[in-house]
């Protein structure tokens, strides 16, 4: 080699260090950390004996109880329940009815109506826009099979609001969320509700082929119709008229084969209406993603009717629900550190209150950055305390937890996130990008894949669980709505003038028997920006 070549060769190597250093260096690029978790994803189709060397030694923490959970005996186990991973938590065994019923769609079909196992994920501005969601969807439904789109709002609340493998379009609905209300309200299990007179319209466009649609809506004295078409021929007129108190209700339709486009129309008095589920008629996963732009646990502890919540949740029969919060809560220290912990305790308790025998997992919310120079990124000192108290309160109300925080790098990951190539966060150092979400969501689903591992090892080893199959039953289908005669039209109320869909006030719902306990006060709410 001759000098000049030797030369150049130390000035490259130099650069390759330089620029290697700058990648990986503590809050600069991308952690190594992030690679081998994400390549784990191929757990997702695994053979549980191929996985022993995965689980972690058996947790420190208490033992688990002895007492049924959730309502469901569990096998007698010989000493603590072995980890699961470092990040996702389940101590005391609160996943095994949501592991069972996943259990189930791997064994052979039984008769009847195709069994549907439905996650619940309730969240803030990710979540809206189906980040992270949409991903862990795809994954899930992969394996265990596709029970269909899932929820949808009627209208977009948000311009960014979004649901994967569909398009909302609408016009002329007044919307009101469960948002910054400081205030009960009636709403479905999407925190929202869309008042709309025949001025108002949604359309909604299939991307993946779908079988029946479910409206949910207030049935209330003197309310109009829903007139339904697909591919723009009629389909049916659902009447949303009640002679008694208002209440929730919910029809079911099936779409013709072949529907690419659905509509819905309001005909003759408003009507007041929540969303619509979408599903293929197949066994398989329903993942619904509810989430709210600038959301933070108060929306559940105390935005949402507790009655017509507890009936919303009843109706969905989840085998899994996982509240998500936190990066709202994070900016204001003072509401973290002496009020966050009661009000999701309350929120806890109201879930539990609805679907004592559904399991419940806390998520965390990711890192959050925050500029504090010129080139100095650092984390928000609010974040790992909202992480420890999730932690805590978890542990105390059997609940899994999973810590997306440290899973994707702890401390500082945002830095690197912002730094790396590609960028895997926005430019507000709080959104991922697609490729961010979808990391967050292979993190997530790993370890619930390991989670799942561990408990047909158990499976095998304590016949004493009972039957999987038996855990969620599916709903009955209903039968097709005969189209109904048009309504003869309510005059409707004057419109009050103002902005664009102004906020619809709630109507009241009978208590029910077991009223929730008071929930403590909102916190002041974060209106998020768009994800870039």
């Amino acid at each position: 080699m001759t000098p000049p070549q030797k030369t150049a060769a130390a000035l490259a190597t130099a650069v390759v260090i330089l620029a290697a250093w700058h990648l990986f260096a503590p809050g600069k690029g991308l952690s190594p950390r992030i690679f081998p978790e994400s390549a784990h994803i191929s757990l997702l189709r695994h053979n549980p004996a191929n996985n022993r060397a995965s689980v972690q030694a058996p947790s420190p923490a208490k033992e688990p109880p002895t007492q049924p959970l959730n309502g469901i005996q569990q096998p007698a186990l010989k000493g603590r329940l072995p980890q699961i991973s470092p990040y996702l938590i389940d101590d005391s065994d609160a996943l095994a009815p949501f592991f069972a019923a996943l259990h189930s769609l791997e064994l052979p079909p039984v008769a009847g109506p195709a069994q549907v196992v439905t996650i619940l994920h309730y969240g803030d501005s990710p979540t809206t826009a189906d980040l992270i969601t949409g991903d862990v969807r795809a994954l899930l439904q992969q394996r265990f099979g596709d029970a269909g789109v899932g929820f949808l709002l009627v209208a977009k609340p948000w311009a960014w609001y979004q649901h994967r493998n569909t398009d909302l379009t609408d016009h002329n609905w007044t919307i009101s969320t469960a948002v910054g209300k400081g205030r009960e309200e009636v709403y479905g299990i999407g925190g929202a509700s869309f008042e709309g007179d025949p001025a108002a319209g949604t359309r909604i466009t299939l991307k993946t082929p779908q079988s029946t649609l479910e409206l949910a809506f207030l049935a209330r004295p003197n309310s109009g119709s829903v007139a339904i078409s697909a591919n723009e021929s009629p389909v049916a007129t659902i009447p949303t008229t009640a002679a008694d108190t208002p209440h929730p209700a919910w029809r079911s339709i099936p779409l013709p084969p072949a529907t690419r486009t659905i509509d819905l129309k309001p005909e003759g008095a408003p009507v007041r209406l929540f969303g619509e589920t979408l599903r293929t008629g197949h066994r398989g996963i329903l993942y619904d993603s509810l989430g709210l732009n600038g959301a933070s646990t108060t929306v559940l502890s105390n935005g949402f009717n507790a009655s017509a919540w507890a009936a919303a949740l009843q109706h969905e029969r989840p085998a899994l629900v996982i509240v998500n919060y936190g990066t709202n809560e994070s900016s204001y220290p003072a509401f973290v550190d002496k009020q966050y912990e009661p009000v999701l305790r309350a929120t806890i308790i109201r879930i539990r209150a609805a679907l004592p025998a559904t399991s419940i997992l806390i998520m965390s919310p990711m890192d959050r950055g925050q500029r504090s120079g010129v080139d100095q990124i650092q984390t928000f000192d609010t974040i790992p305390r909202i992480v420890a108290i999730q932690r805590r309160v978890a542990a105390d109300t059997h609940c899994a937890f999973f810590d997306t925080f440290n899973a994707m790098g702890g401390d500082g990951t945002m830095s690197r996130w912002y730094s790396g190539h590609p960028r895997l966060v926005a430019g507000d150092l709080i959104h991922p990008t697609p490729q961010g979400a979808s990391l967050v969501a292979q993190l997530f689903v790993k370890d619930l894949s390991l989670g799942y591992a561990r408990y047909l090892r158990r499976l095998a080893d304590s016949p004493a669980i009972p039957s999987p199959v038996k855990r969620i039953q599916p709903r009955a289908a209903q039968p097709p709505i005969a189209p109904a005669p048009a309504t003869q039209p309510n005059t409707p109320p004057p419109a009050a003038p103002g902005t664009p869909k102004p906020s619809a006030d709630g109507e009241p719902v009978p208590s029910s028997p077991q009223p929730a306990p008071p929930s403590p006060p909102n916190p002041p709410t974060v209106q998020d920006p768009p994800n870039a």
